[in-house]
């Protein structure tokens, strides 16, 4: 049997992942392909990161869509999962708040008394 708890808590876990790939991709584009392509001359490095980038991004973006209408988000909390997909380890502010969501969530999981199994 499934519970909603349940199922909200796999939605996080992949949303928390999916933050964390995006921040990686935002890193590598900002901080080593655009260097590359400016002082090194090698355009080719933006042309293979940004795509990928950009299909992350876009994933991310539709799994926090996909999450905020399943659950209760605050304004701030949308705010800041959306913000910080666009600052370079911004990811990492956005993990933090899903960890708070993800522990809150877990203390709520149906027979979680917090003691030991029987």
């Amino acid at each position: 049997m499934t519970y909603p708890n349940h199922t909200n808590l796999l939605t996080l876990r992949r949303l928390r992942a999916a933050a964390l790939v995006e921040g990686a991709t935002l890193l590598l584009l900002v901080g080593i392909a655009v260097p590359l392509k400016h002082l090194a001359g090698l355009p080719s490095a933006v042309s293979v990161v940004g795509p990928i980038h950009g299909m992350v991004f876009l994933s991310y973006l539709w799994m926090v869509f996909n999450a905020v209408s399943s659950q209760s988000w605050t304004g701030r909390e949308i705010g800041r999962m959306l913000g910080g997909a666009l600052v370079p380890f911004g990811a990492l502010f956005t993990v933090s708040l899903l960890n708070r969501k993800l522990s809150l969530l877990a203390t709520q999981e149906p027979g979680n008394t917090g003691g030991s199994a029987s």
